[in-house]
């Protein structure tokens, strides 16, 4: 008994102690985020926004509608459906929109490559699943629909699975969390490549495998012109080059390898880096987006979430460089004169020695540059994608509410960029090195 009530005081003492720890500056911010959550919550107008913004709900799907006419019909509008499996039910509204019942739910098969057809009025669910050789929802019976029903939505009720395709695809606050994850991974991959150019050498030896290099450009060259000889035969193209531009403009790039990783690193950081991210978006928008898919007559279009990507993951990859460059160069110049001695290449050395060294001193760093990236993923709302910032904006314009639109968007960074800066928080203390 005496043993039990000891550790019950050792652990409430611990708890004390880590209470004791957590810094003033949280319990602030989670005192007035506890009161600013729960008055956004209890509010309509506020519910409203965060309901569109999340793109609620995520288990049911609108796939058709009926609206019913002055002269008492009714009119059906829907769109196709792919193949699979729906789970379809109605739900009536009234003239102030508000739910005045619903029909019972209907298991619909639609099978692969089947001609779109009538769905029949159904005017009691069978028990079991209807199949019909249809790619579209066209009707539902409305003999239970009454005189006070001015519209029936149709709903697909999602399964598990779907629900999470959905969530996946929806816009609004997931819509800017899967952006910057794309964007940051393809921005870490960039910064990477031309962090490791960075630290390379700024004035290497050209003469070392020069003549290994001038065999290679000269291979490539034999190969360019006859690849254009072969391109030119039967379509009588325009002369482009001739084989002696062709060969000097080669043989000049490999005489100059090994000083390219660093020159061209160099002005990659340098001009990106001076550039706004705005402009770096736009560019990609409705510049570069237009000029590849006029040029491949629609094959290659990027319009939409890649043009956003690439371009967070362009303007982002020249800060990640510099952060991998200090990174390496923090990491002392006798671990590479060790590694080398061990008989290992550079390229090895960096990859099992440097590199690992390296990356657990920058993670924190990291970590702040995907909190920064969270937040001017906001930037690509200038492109028309339907981030958090351009879901606010669209419920502002419909409900003519700024001051509850804005507030709910500036809470949800708030909240994500707050969660983020916690887990940052805790892999400083755990990747910390002691000297």
């Amino acid at each position: 008994m005496t043993t039990t009530t000891k550790s019950s005081k050792a652990g409430t003492e611990a708890l004390y102690r880590r209470l004791a720890d957590v810094p003033w500056w949280m319990v602030i911010i989670l005192i007035v985020g506890a009161i600013t959550g729960y008055s956004v919550l209890t509010r309509t107008e506020y519910q409203d926004v965060i309901r569109f913004v999340f793109g609620l709900p995520w288990n049911k799907e609108v796939i058709a509608q009926a609206e019913r006419q002055e002269d008492g019909t009714w009119e059906f509008k829907s769109s196709s459906l792919a193949p699979g499996d729906y789970r379809l039910y109605g739900e009536f509204l009234d003239e102030t929109g508000e739910s005045v019942g619903r029909t019972e739910t209907h298991l619909l098969q639609v099978p692969k490559e089947v001609e779109k057809v009538f769905i029949k009025p159904l005017p009691s669910p069978p028990a079991t699943a209807i199949e019909e050789k249809t790619a579209a929802l066209i009707q539902e019976a409305t003999a239970t629909a009454g005189e006070q029903v001015e519209e029936i939505l149709f709903y697909d009720d999602l399964t598990f699975l779907g629900t999470l395709r959905k969530i996946w695809r929806s816009n609004g606050v997931f819509l800017t969390i899967k952006i910057t994850l794309l964007a940051f991974s393809a921005a870490l991959v960039t910064g990477l490549i031309f962090g490791l150019g960075r630290v390379a050498s700024q004035n290497p030896d050209l003469s070392v495998g020069l003549g290994r290099r001038l065999l290679i450009g000269l291979g490539m060259t034999v190969a360019l012109i006859a690849f254009q000889w072969i391109l030119k035969r039967p379509t009588g193209g325009l002369r482009v080059s001739t084989p002696i531009l062709i060969l000097l403009g080669v043989e000049a790039i490999f005489f100059l390898l090994p000083a390219l990783p660093y020159t061209i690193s160099t002005i990659y950081v340098e001009v990106i880096r001076g550039i706004p991210l705005l402009v770096i978006i736009l560019y990609m928008g409705f510049v570069i987006t237009p000029q590849l898919r006029d040029a491949t007559d629609g094959q290659l279009n990027l319009q939409g979430l890649p043009a956003a990507t690439i371009g967070l993951a362009f303007g982002y990859g020249a800060y990640l460089a510099e952060v991998y460059r200090a990174g390496i160069e923090s990491i002392h110049r006798g671990q590479m004169e060790a590694a080398r001695s061990l008989g290992m290449s550079y390229f090895q050395a960096m990859r099992y020695v440097i590199l690992p060294q390296a990356i657990r001193r920058i993670l924190p760093p990291l970590g702040n540059d995907f909190i920064a990236m969270l937040k001017d993923s906001s930037l690509i709302a200038v492109i028309a994608l339907p981030d958090l910032l351009q879901m606010g904006r669209l419920q502002i314009s419909r409900t003519f509410r700024a001051f509850p639109g804005y507030n709910t968007v500036a809470l949800m960074y708030l909240v994500m960029t707050f969660f983020l800066s916690l887990i940052v928080r805790v892999i400083e203390r755990r990747m910390a090195i002691v000297e």
